[in-house]
């Protein structure tokens, strides 16, 4: 049988044999003709398929899908969050007006008795007061018990304010008895305090406003009628009365006294504690608050609204930047405000803290001139907790009526006198009368507006709407009209206010100059000028040792007006003219 032999046949495939004398063994030359070709090429073969060849290994091993997968992840959240960047304003409501859509806000409409679509009809919705309130709390958060932590203030006895003095006339802050910090904070009511009768509070909303009756109002209060304000005092269980924001349910959104959408995110976190103010038209200078504890930093936020005359000085005078804070207080920016009056567009935030934060069940006011130097904790125990009050405010420092506070008013030009005669001839006429000791235990008619503290609950709620809605209507001097809100309530439910003293808040606040007082103040006059100006012109004693007559040295002693400066010289020059050949008699 000839052909290539069984043991040889591998060879053409690329497979070793076994040199025998340095030489493969073959029948013929065409296998060792194309073993060294094929083997030369080998080497470079194989490096242009690693590429290949690492693909398809990678590929088996499902690598380049996962890789493929976490790049399509990648682009996905990408597009994901740049879709949220440009979402409106509208979408990112959507996350916080579910628990608003459950309830009455959008669904119940009243129009006018008039179906003619022609005509112009009134329409009023009606706004929930809030949604479900989703409170936090600290660890050291107590069952709410009081009595184990009331020794210490147990043996404090309440001072007379010190009296003034010439270097510091006015009335003066008195000693006031806080609880430790720790203290405070475990003395917080665990549960919310019960309102009397109102349960259920809602407000109107309506697109367009119509002024029926002549009086003052504004578009952001709604023009409530004279009937309706009188039925807004009627307390029953559930009430929905104007309480500002009447162009819609949510304040600060296309409300008037519009605020970013990016801050009213920010309000409608929940908070135990708030603390809050305002600076409109410049008129202020920030205060920041001192004392201030570490629980309190961590727990309780700051506010400060401002509008964009403020904003501007801010930003031009470097003390706002891009985070929006300066100090403790986070800035929050107010756009289109509804007066023209600064200070009236002051009293938005200062009474209707309650629609700005839907979710938080403490608040302490302070106006823009005050700098708080008590911690938060300190000052709600002491007036709020130990009380068990649920709103407090310090009485005027010298006025007790409001008859007589109304003249104090128009004597200082604080607001135009005809209305401010309107306003007390129409309170005059519902039975207002002078305070007298006849109203006790209420102990003055005339608050000091500038602090409140306040649990937000209905009844407190319905208050300072209610007062908000004759601030509206009247003047802008809320010392006024707080008297009248207050009995009107207190004559038909079980509440109270807690009115303390003048010289406590002074104890807690400390008040500061506006900022226009500050710029036209002239700068304090040094010290070493007036020490000159005290040493011109004192006659001193200037010895003047004379020559050769020896009698004359008993008057050697001269009083001469000293002068400074160039007149000095003139002088001696021209007293030695007078004798130049007297040598003698020249002053040393």
């Amino acid at each position: 049988m000839t052909g290539v032999p069984l043991d040889l046949r591998p060879q053409s495939y690329g497979s070793p044999q076994q040199p025998q004398n340095g030489s493969l063994q073959t029948q013929n030359g065409f296998a060792t003709a194309r073993k060294p070709s094929r083997m030369s090429l080998t080497g470079s073969r194989e490096k242009d398929k690693f590429l290949p060849f690492l693909c398809r290994y990678l590929s088996r091993k499902k690598i380049v899908m996962m890789i493929l997968g976490l790049f399509a992840l990648m682009a996905f959240l990408s597009g994901f969050f740049n879709a949220n960047r440009d979402v409106s304003e509208s979408t990112i409501f959507n996350r916080f007006s579910d628990a608003y859509n459950t309830s009455l806000q959008f669904s119940r409409t009243f129009h006018s008795q008039s179906d003619d679509i022609s005509n112009i009809q009134r329409t009023l919705s009606i706004c929930e007061e809030n949604p479900p309130t989703r409170h936090t709390s600290i660890e050291s958060h107590s069952s709410g018990s009081v009595s184990s932590h009331s020794n210490w203030c147990q043996n404090f006895a309440f001072p007379p304010p010190p009296p003034g003095d010439r270097r510091r006339p006015g009335p003066r802050p008195c000693p006031v008895c806080y609880l430790p910090v720790e203290e405070a904070i475990a003395s917080m009511p665990s549960a919310t305090s019960a309102s009397p009768v109102l349960q259920h509070l809602t407000y109107f909303h309506e697109e367009t406003s119509t002024k029926s009756e002549p009086h003052e109002g504004s578009d952001f209060g709604g023009y409530p009628s004279i009937k309706q304000r009188n039925e807004s005092f009627d307390i029953k269980e559930s009430m929905t009365v104007h309480c500002g924001f009447v162009k819609g349910c949510r304040p600060g959104y296309k409300t008037g006294f519009d605020i970013d959408v990016s801050d009213l995110v920010e309000l409608e976190q929940s908070h135990d504690i708030i603390v809050a103010s305002a600076i409109f038209g410049n008129y202020d200078v920030i205060q920041q608050p001192t004392k201030i504890s570490e629980a309190a930093r961590e727990n309780i936020p700051f506010y400060m609204f401002i509008d964009e005359e403020t904003e501007a000085y801010m930003r031009n005078s470097s003390a706002l930047d891009y985070r929006m804070k300066v100090g403790l207080w986070r800035i929050i920016v107010v756009h289109n405000v509804p007066y023209t009056d600064s200070r009236r567009n002051g009293k938005v935030p200062k009474l209707l803290l309650h629609r700005l934060f839907p979710n938080v069940r403490y608040s302490i006011w302070i106006d823009g001139k005050l700098q708080l130097v008590v911690d938060p904790y300190q000052l709600l125990e002491r007036f709020l907790w130990r009380h068990n009050a649920t709103f407090a405010i310090s009485k005027h420092y010298r006025r007790f009526d409001v008859f007589e506070e109304a003249e104090a008013n128009k004597a200082a030009g604080k607001y135009n006198n005809a209305s401010i005669d309107y306003q007390i001839n129409f309170y005059r006429n519902e039975g207002l009368t002078p305070y007298s000791e006849a109203k006790l235990p209420i102990i003055s008619d005339v608050p000091e507006g500038c602090v409140i503290i306040k649990e937000h609950i209905p009844i407190t709620n319905l208050f300072t709407c209610l007062w908000f809605n004759e601030v509206d209507r009247f003047t802008s001097r809320d010392q006024l009209s707080f008297a009248t809100v207050r009995d009107k309530i207190m004559a038909r439910v079980n509440w109270s206010i807690n009115m303390f003293m003048d010289c406590e808040r002074r104890n807690f606040v400390i008040q500061a100059y506006h900022r226009d007082l500050l710029e036209h103040m002239p700068p304090p006059a040094a010290k070493t000028s007036s020490l000159r100006r005290a040493r011109v012109n004192v006659p001193i004693t200037v010895p003047t040792p004379v020559r050769g007559n020896t009698s004359s040295a008993k008057n050697s002693l001269k009083k001469i007006a000293v002068k400074r400066g160039k007149g000095e010289r003139r002088s001696r020059s021209r007293r030695h003219v007078k004798n130049p050949g007297n040598k003698d008699n020249m002053v040393i």
